[in-house]
């Protein structure tokens, strides 16, 4: 799916024209699985600054996942991945090890966080007060051994927080157009120009998974004058939501 091109880059907000050439942003990366895309929405310099912290994430934090999607995804021409990465198996002696594809963990955990600090009513900082988290299992059929990768150990939650916010609003710009609100705010956080990301990103307060329908989910609601998303990743393999507060709603 590609959405209708936008013509001006969803961060910084310069139009496309001579000098500043456009490319399509994902609104959730292939490797997670998300297909959908922005044509015409993002500058170059804003892709390279934006995209940093996100590929650190997905290279850490959702390494698991990417490798049990590209098996699946390969399932069809009875191939895999040409070479899985090494995991920290749970209950293990934190050493990493090497696995075939039958055996490879089809559960992993993902963080949940409190709840982001303007929809809280409290400061929150470059720092999460708390990290939890949730397995997650994937159905890629039966396996020649049970086995659950160790939760991750989250070195940079602000790196994580920043490609969650990332997504949300790339999905917020696609279903709702570039005024969806007064969004300055979160695009200082994506452009580095401020660095309370706990303060937009949180766990929903309801922490049970949302629709198992979908492999992500997200929704959109206001609250006290914010535009907020509610989003699923591998909401169909039991993730809890987080909440993103995109920015001050348009009636606000």
């Amino acid at each position: 799916m590609r959405h209708a091109a936008l013509g001006r880059c969803m961060y910084c907000l310069a139009p496309g024209g001579p000098g500043i050439a456009l490319t399509e942003e994902h609104l959730v990366p292939r490797a997670l699985g998300g297909r959908p895309t922005l044509r015409d929405a993002v500058c170059e310099p804003c892709r390279r600054l934006t995209g940093r912290r996100e590929q650190l994430t997905l290279d850490r934090e959702f390494a698991v996942p990417r490798t049990l999607l590209a098996m699946k995804r390969r399932r069809a021409r009875a191939h895999g991945p040409s070479r899985l990465p090494p995991v920290v198996l749970a209950g293990g002696d934190g050493s990493p090890v090497t696995l075939a594809a039958d055996a490879f963990p089809r559960t992993f955990a993902l963080p949940v966080f409190e709840r982001a600090g303007l929809l809280a009513g409290v400061e929150r900082a470059a720092m999460p007060a708390r990290v939890d988290f949730v397995p997650c299992t994937l159905d890629l059929g039966t396996i020649a051994r049970r086995t659950v990768a160790a939760a991750p150990r989250l070195p940079e939650p602000a790196a994580y927080a920043h490609s969650i916010a990332k997504w949300a609003y790339a999905l917020a710009v696609a279903e709702r157009g570039p005024r969806c609100g007064d969004t300055q705010a979160l695009r200082d956080l994506m452009l580095g120009r401020r660095e309370d990301v706990f303060a937009f990103v949180g766990s929903a307060p309801q922490r049970a998974p949302a629709s198992r329908e979908w492999l992500h989910d997200v929704a959109f609601h206001e609250q006290d004058g914010w535009l907020v998303a509610t989003l699923a990743l591998f909401a169909s393999a039991g993730m809890a939501p987080y909440e993103i507060v995109i920015g001050r709603s348009t009636g606000a």
